[in-house]
């Protein structure tokens, strides 16, 4: 059964260093490093005799932080159904981006 978005963002402020954990960025700015959380469309739903017993949503992961070394991501691998996708430089910000089943 999918958890609550709730859940995953409380797991994610939970991790050592992060500031914060959006979902909705906030408009007066945000506090590095901190994380942004999207809900992808596809999920993962598994099936047992035509009976759907397992669905787990899909969510794209964003940690933003001012240190290329930062050991956030690091964390965030190591999470379950956590695979990291891709990592990129914008606006003095490090860019790690990782998708997740939750």
């Amino acid at each position: 059964m999918a958890r609550t978005l709730a859940e995953l963002q409380g797991l994610l402020k939970g991790l050592d260093g992060v500031q914060d954990a959006y979902v909705q960025p906030p408009t007066n700015g945000m506090q590095y490093p901190c994380i942004m959380i999207e809900r992808d469309l596809q999920g993962h739903t598994s099936f047992a005799d035509n009976i759907k017993y397992m669905f787990m949503k899909r969510y794209t992961i964003t940690i933003m932080d001012r240190d290329p070394y930062s050991l956030i991501p690091d964390q965030v691998e190591g999470l379950p159904h956590s695979e990291f996708n891709r990592s990129f430089k914008r606006d003095s910000l490090n860019h790690f981006v990782f998708q997740m089943f939750f």
